[in-house]
């Protein structure tokens, strides 16, 4: 009877011993934060940390485990590890009001008040009903008035006591240099890392910090060896990838950003700033759709983040819808109140979807042969962000013959480096134009914009012109690149022209732009090309040059002079021109 009271037990024992493990691995992140949650609630600090770092090991960016764990380590006193879970937490939502409160809780008790006090005022702000914060902001208060304004430590509010402590130099000048660097101040928000750098050489978080604010100077280089030397000391830092996927996005190398943000998000698919990058790469790419889901996936996430409410707009705005942008704005404005970028914004002025071009060209022939007119009158319309249609008339007299030419043209962007027209024309009683035209050209951006150099396009036109005597077919691939920060546009074009009866002839042309200032742009350049002639393909060389001048945003007027050298005779001409958007 006895032994078999023992066997019972024995296996009692043996099944408590093995089910026991296996219920704990099958719990799931939700079970394990009810579970954690209820063992805080009852001061059970050191189980609560445990759960709460068994959920984070299935779900790294939960950020309501996160605060959970931070307020845990707060019951055990374990300020750095409070710190280290409300900082990760506010790195997945940065306006998380209670991660905010564990934050102000551990400066307060680390003695750092000065970095204690905004963050509890901004809880209390928010949440006027929060005894909690209230009550933290007075005790903060208090103890810069009993420290005589100075920070000094104040009494733990825990049940174990902790002994007063000198404030921490480093947290300090981070704290500073984090100031500094929301006040827009970033040369002495830099000062302030690097001091704290010495200190802390190995600190991954300062490193991580200096590298945003030397690539937002645009000094990609030194902005990419600190974000690789807080990957050394600390491998696969979340802010170390999103840094350095911002600095690819600074240099406009957007391949390289959307495999580092797709590297990111396969580890941490909720990751409110990874996701908002995810949406402005898409957004250069001019994914749309993708933009936006990501956006959307974020205010499901954080339904106060400025950030993406901010970029549903200007995805709106990407698509022609004005007002749904503004609409988008006013929200992310009325969560970020002052927000110098989302109110810069809403102060562009509504798209202007027409444009009216006026031109009238007037040449004088030498040997005796009088003056040739040629005048334009364009329209196009922007119909949607990517398309534009346009019409164009051109009226020209040779001779004493009168011309009418009737043109319309489609202009499609299929990307922000890739567009393409189509046009056709025809001249009713044609003497000396064709009778009529069609064409075609594409246009692709090989090389963006950078700090010296670019943006770099090779481009294409082609066309036909069907004249009484002949068909004449011309082909003219050219590039076009720009120097000196874009002030400097050079372009160089090649140009093919052949009839139908076997006549063939080539050239090029050579062009200058510069902007001398704000609202004045010189061109000029040279050309020995072949120009159709009523039907004939006649050798020229050319020498042109001209001004424009910005009026104002919707304005530009334009001069422009060129001397012609033919066979038979030169041809001056002097033209004038303006272009109106409404």
């Amino acid at each position: 009877m006895r032994r078999d009271r023992r066997a019972i037990l024995a296996a009692c024992l043996f099944l408590g011993v093995t089910a026991t493990p296996g219920a704990t691995l099958a719990q799931t992140v939700d079970e394990l934060y009810a579970s954690g949650v209820k063992a805080r609630q009852v001061q059970h600090f050191d189980e609560a940390a445990d759960l709460f770092r068994r959920a984070l090991a299935l779900k790294p960016d939960n950020a309501d485990a996160l605060v959970q764990l931070g307020f845990s380590e707060l019951g055990r006193n374990n300020l750095p590890a409070a710190r280290d879970a409300f900082s990760r937490a506010l790195s997945l939502a940065p306006i998380y009001l209670d991660a905010s409160f564990g934050m102000a809780e551990v400066e307060f008790r680390s003695g750092n008040l000065d970095a204690a006090l905004p963050l509890a005022e901004k809880v209390a702000q928010a949440e006027p009903g929060n005894a909690d914060a209230a009550t933290l902001v007075e005790n903060i208060r208090k103890a810069r008035q009993a420290a005589g304004g100075k920070a000094k430590p104040a009494p733990a509010a825990t049940s174990k006591a902790s002994p007063r402590r000198r404030p921490d130099p480093v947290a300090g000048l981070m704290e500073q240099g984090k100031r500094l660097r929301a006040a827009g101040n970033l040369p002495e928000a830099e000062m302030a890392y690097r001091r704290a750098l010495k200190l802390a050489p190995k600190n991954s978080d300062i490193l991580v910090a200096l590298g945003m604010i030397v690539g937002s100077g645009q000094r990609y280089d030194e902005a990419g060896h600190f974000f690789d030397q807080a990957l050394a000391v600390e491998p696969g830092l979340l802010d170390a990838r999103l840094g350095r996927i911002r600095l690819a996005i600074w240099q406009g190398d957007v391949p390289r950003a959307r495999v580092l943000v797709d590297d990111v998000l396969a580890t941490a698919p909720n990751n409110v700033e990874a996701l908002n990058l995810d949406a402005r790469i898409s957004l250069l790419e001019a994914d749309h759709a993708r933009a936006e889901q990501s956006f959307e996936r974020v205010l499901a996430i954080d339904p106060r983040n400025a950030e993406a409410l901010a970029g549903i707009g200007d995805v709106r705005r990407a698509r022609g819808d004005d007002d749904g942008a503004r609409q988008a704005y006013r929200q992310a404005l009325a969560i970020e109140p002052g927000s110098t970028d989302i109110e810069q914004r809403l102060a562009v002025p509504p798209p202007r979807k027409w444009r009216l071009d006026l031109g009238s060209e007037v040449s004088d022939l030498t040997n005796g042969l009088g003056d040739w007119t040629d005048s334009s009158v364009g329209l196009a319309y922007r119909l949607t962000p990517r398309t534009t249609i346009s019409g164009h008339t051109r009226v020209a007299t040779r001779y004493g013959h009168t011309d009418v030419q009737i043109e319309g043209r489609i202009d499609q962007a299929f990307s922000p480096s890739l567009s393409f027209y189509v046009l056709a024309a025809a001249t009713p009683d044609a003497d000396f134009l064709a009778r009529y035209s069609v064409g075609a050209g594409a246009s692709w951006q090989a090389v963006a914009r950078a700090k010296a150099f670019g943006p770099l396009s090779l481009n294409i036109d082609t066309r036909y012109d069907d004249f009484a005597n002949a068909g004449i077919t011309s082909i003219s691939p050219w590039v076009q690149a720009y120097i000196l920060d874009g002030r400097l546009g050079l372009s160089a074009r090649w140009v093919h022209a052949a009839d139908d009866i076997g006549t063939r002839a080539d050239g090029y042309v050579l062009r200058a732009d510069l902007a001398v200032a704000a609202r004045f742009n010189l061109f000029g350049g040279y050309a020995d090309a072949p120009e159709i002639s009523d039907g004939t393909l006649v050798p020229t060389r050319t020498v042109f040059g001209g001004i424009s001048w910005n009026v104002n945003d919707p304005l530009t007027l334009r001069v422009s002079i060129a001397h012609e050298q033919r066979p038979t005779f030169d041809r001056s001409t002097f033209g004038l021109g303006l272009t109106t958007r409404f």
